[in-house]
């Protein structure tokens, strides 16, 4: 299976850190905190299941959100103010969202 090598200079990237991964359910949405300051977030689902993400009013029954399919990846860079994002799932599905920030 291929790879994707990204390359970006060190002095624009920073500190990489890896971030605990995030469960996602049906059951109710899962939020993620991003701060102000960071150069850049990654959040990739790295589930077998879609999940979709928005809002604090995401819902997948009521197509509020927008669909992340496995393997596919949300990018945030340069934050400004602090935010959340939500994530949740489908009925009858889970996923797990992993993160990595730098600084």
């Amino acid at each position: 299976m291929p790879g994707i090598t990204i390359f970006a200079p060190l002095d624009n990237v920073g500190a990489v850190t890896d971030v605990p991964k995030v469960s996602v359910t049906d059951s109710a949405a899962t939020s993620l905190s991003i701060t102000i300051g960071k150069k850049g977030v990654d959040m990739m689902n790295v589930g077998t299941d879609e999940c979709w993400f928005g809002g604090s009013t995401v819902d997948p029954a009521n197509s509020r959100g927008i669909k992340l399919l496995p393997n596919a990846v949300i990018t945030v860079r340069e934050t400004t103010n602090d935010f959340q994002i939500y994530f949740k799932c489908a009925s009858g599905l889970s996923t797990t969202i992993g993160v990595v920030e730098y600084d």
